[in-house]
């Protein structure tokens, strides 16, 4: 069956209105993870091999450093995991 569409809007926003904008359960993971640790949330990036974690704080990065083997268990150690001051 055939879909027609009268314009590009209709097309992009029948695209969109299926689209899951729910987080990752990794983001989840991991959001939840340095909240607790460090008290900070972190913005998160998946790329195809690493978890990138962007804080504000040195201070918090150097932190969280520490952390990062505990972090990297708890996900399973499928991806790196890089820290980045922004």
């Amino acid at each position: 069956m055939a879909v027609y569409y009268k314009n590009m809007s209709q097309l992009i926003g029948d695209v969109l209105s299926q689209r899951n904008y729910a987080e990752p359960p990794e983001v989840q993971q991991i959001k939840a993870f340095v909240l607790a640790e460090i008290g900070i949330t972190p913005r998160i990036t998946i790329t195809n091999d690493a978890y990138l974690i962007r804080l504000n704080s040195a201070a918090a990065a150097g932190a969280l450093r520490g952390k990062i083997f505990q972090l990297q268990k708890q996900l399973g150690g499928t991806r790196r995991i890089v820290i980045r001051i922004s």
